[in-house]
């Protein structure tokens, strides 16, 4: 926890602990609070977008910078008087079995203090790995990005380079051929991993790959890059730049619940958000499919709704309101009540 989080009570039970405040834990917090279950939601504070100047793509906010939209986020959870945020990092989630077909479970957040929850939403992201490159940190975040589908638009007609190696890397360029005037693919790998047919569709499409002359070093200023350094002093002209090295998903908690990863590994979550283990939800980046801030608004929204449901007519936290009567919701086709006024 934070100084700023020690005038915070920090509550003893919760229906749903939620572990990542960023846009998947935001929006999954944000939707149980609206459905006043008592929730703590946990903030690293290590948003896999820190470095970047602005958000793009989230209608009405487009675009938006980071912090701006972090703060947009926090005012809006202030709305809900059963959510409590902290800065903090959640080192620990046990399971247990409650012996009623339900279970809890008890995190502790650092070294300190412990917390129970009937549920869990973990919305941990992912770590991108950077290219080892002089003035990389420099650049990042202004001219030099990993996601062609949130900073793509801003390549329009620019000479690219691209960084990067293996079997997908000649697709993650031509994919941005939608606007850039030229794409370089430049492999700093030890084995490109790419086949003939590959490099042969590359030429076609006009895209130089270069396998033998690993990048140095980005030129120009932040926000104005002039091109790209390679090893053996050529200059390659570029007005903006990608990379593609890979990432790795935060699955430590997810592991430690015995969630099921998927071949790509992240955590395997059905059309609900649910994980392989009951009472346990996973949202954003760390999920299957498409990693984008306005999918991850999504994924939490989900999460947060079924976390939140299937809640309905069971216990729940002294702090919340008491329960449905009802073990299951009325269905949809289910007979309504007789609701016709009497005279």
């Amino acid at each position: 926890m934070s100084p700023d989080d020690e005038r915070i009570e920090l509550p003893d039970e919760v229906d749903a602990l939620v572990v990542g405040g960023g846009p998947a834990g935001s929006a999954a917090a944000t939707w149980l609070g609206r459905y006043r279950r008592r929730t703590l939601l946990v903030d690293a504070g290590e948003p896999r977008n820190r470095w970047v100047e602005q958000v793009n793509g989230v209608p009405g906010l487009d675009p938006v910078a980071p912090d701006v939209l972090a703060e947009q986020v926090r005012r809006g959870l202030a709305r809900y008087p059963h959510v409590t945020r902290i800065d903090g990092r959640v080192t620990g989630i046990e399971r247990h079995d409650r012996g009623d077909g339900d279970c809890d479970f008890v995190a502790t957040l650092g070294d300190g203090p412990t917390v129970r929850a009937r549920r869990v939403v973990l919305a941990t992201g992912v770590r991108d790995r950077f290219p080892e490159l002089d003035r990389f940190e420099e650049h990042y975040g202004a001219d030099i990005f990993h996601c062609p589908s949130c900073e793509g638009f801003d390549a329009r007609d620019k000479d690219v380079v691209v960084l990067g190696w293996g079997p997908h890397i000649p697709a993650f360029g031509s994919e941005l051929l939608d606007w850039a005037g030229s794409v370089t693919i430049v492999t700093d790998g030890p084995d490109p991993q790419v086949s003939a047919e590959q490099l042969a569709a590359c030429g076609e499409l006009g895209m130089e790959f270069v396998t033998d002359d690993p990048a140095r070093e980005l030129l120009g200023e932040r926000g104005a890059m002039q091109g790209v350094r390679l090893t053996s002093g050529r200059v390659l002209p570029a007005g903006i730049a990608f990379f593609s090295i890979g990432h790795d998903a935060n699955v430590d908690l997810a592991l430690s619940l015995g969630c099921d990863l998927d071949d790509d590994g992240v955590v395997v979550v059905d059309d609900q958000a649910k994980t392989t283990v009951d009472g346990v939800y996973a949202c954003g980046d760390l999920t299957p499919g498409m990693q984008l801030v306005a999918v991850a608004l999504g994924k939490g929204t989900t999460a947060g709704v079924a976390c939140a449901k299937s809640l309905h007519g069971r216990d729940t936290s002294p702090q919340s309101p008491d329960p449905a009567p009802d073990t299951e919701p009325l269905e949809p086709d289910d007979e309504p009540p007789d609701v016709t006024p009497r005279t």
